[in-house]
């Protein structure tokens, strides 16, 4: 059987769920998913489909496209094309040109 936790959310008259955020918001972790959050509460992943699913409960049309999501969004796939273009190799990137 596992240890109880035994922390500051323990004797807390809320939901084991709701002491599961407080304990990832905490430790600076996603609340849904519990991976590293990229700022506030969620990660990336989370941060996107909350963007989504507010803008299709509101009906909107227009991206706003200056939004934390979309900045850190584009950040992310930036990294992931350097390392990927950087894995190819010189080699791969001399037959390139």
């Amino acid at each position: 059987m596992r240890k109880r936790i035994e922390d500051e959310f323990t004797h807390l008259k809320i939901s084991r769920q709701r002491k599961y955020q407080l304990r990832m918001l905490r430790d600076k972790r996603c609340t849904e998913c519990g991976e590293p959050a990229v700022q506030g509460s969620r990660c990336l992943k989370h941060l996107i489909k909350a963007r989504e699913r507010q803008r299709k409960k509101r009906g909107l049309k227009r991206r706003y496209y200056n939004t934390l999501s979309y900045r850190l969004e584009a950040a992310a796939q930036a990294a992931t094309a350097k390392r990927a273009h950087k894995a190819r190799g010189p080699a791969a990137q001399a037959r390139a040109r």
